[in-house]
């Protein structure tokens, strides 16, 4: 299962209880096993790798008195995600995948890297839904935002975050100047206004390209669990028009946050116009948390 999990992979632990008790238990189940010193090296390396980039439900329902295995199948039967690796099934719970003779290519087991739904606000959403409702920060790069099909869209993914009552550390659209005076702009984007929850607030930044440097072309949604392309944009278009969304592998979604998150100074900030806040009454109020992987 090398290259399964981690930052670039299609999937992500669900730190079922928190991690931290749930690595304290696979350390003391350890103990019960004999293991050669390969074998508990590996074990390190995976707890180290899920420790780095794993996500949790704040939501989640755990209860003491019943199993790690019994806990996991409840969870997944009141909200339920990809799968359950054990040893075992004694239930034939449907959640369940037996470790024991799981080999990739198993469709149960395999998680596409890519997708290419329509591009309508709704089938972007849904294929960014996963991601939406586990991470903790988003942020938008699309050097062309601000014409409507880009509002309806970012309205769509705001209202899938405010229906699950989560509320995201941060929201960050990046693009280009492009001309447009920083008015101009605030007056565009604020049509967004009566759309989004009131507890939804969206920074921008827009960017100006650096002789020598990147085009300010290419457009990406980045968040703390990992990256995504876009091959059109983060608009919507017209019927029967598709786009290619594409995982990012570690390296590339690590330089991409560098240079948007992080500013490493590839491209020049042209202006920040001003934030926005949403009007529509949400009664979200939790958060998404997880351990930080940089």
């Amino acid at each position: 299962m090398r290259g399964a999990f981690g930052l670039g992979a299609p999937r992500v632990l669900l730190a079922l209880p928190k991690f931290n008790k749930w690595k304290r238990d696979v350390l003391r189940a350890t103990e019960a096993l004999s293991l050669t010193a390969i074998e508990l090296k590996r074990i390190q390396e995976l707890l180290s790798l899920f420790q780095a980039h794993n996500c949790r439900r704040v939501d989640a329902v755990y209860d003491g008195l019943l199993t790690w295995l019994e806990n996991a199948e409840r969870e997944y039967d009141r909200k339920n995600f990809k799968g359950i690796i054990a040893s075992a099934n004694p239930r034939e719970h449907r959640g369940v995948l037996v470790s024991e003779g799981l080999e990739p290519g198993d469709l149960r087991w395999d998680c596409p890297r890519g997708a290419s739904p329509a591009r309508t606000p709704e089938a972007l959403a849904a294929v960014l839904t996963p991601m939406l409702l586990n991470c903790r920060v988003l942020h938008l790069v699309d050097p062309y935002f601000g014409k409507h099909g880009h509002r309806k869209v970012l309205t769509k993914l705001m209202q899938v975050i405010a229906d699950n009552e989560i509320v995201l550390d941060e929201v960050k659209v990046h693009c280009a100047a492009r001309g447009a005076t920083c008015s101009y702009f605030e007056e565009e984007v604020a049509k967004m206004i009566p759309h989004l929850s009131e507890n939804t607030t969206v920074s921008f930044v827009r960017w100006e390209e650096r002789a020598g440097r990147d085009k300010l072309h290419n457009r990406y949604v980045l968040t703390d669990l990992g990256g995504i392309a876009l091959g059109i944009g983060l608009d919507s278009g017209d019927t029967g028009q598709t786009d290619d969304l594409l995982l990012l592998p570690r390296e590339q979604y690590q330089h991409r946050w560098k240079q948007y998150v992080m500013d490493d100074g590839t491209f020049e900030k042209f202006d920040t116009p001003a934030p926005i806040r949403g009007r529509r009454p949400s009664g979200g109020q939790r958060r998404n948390r997880r351990s930080p992987h940089r």
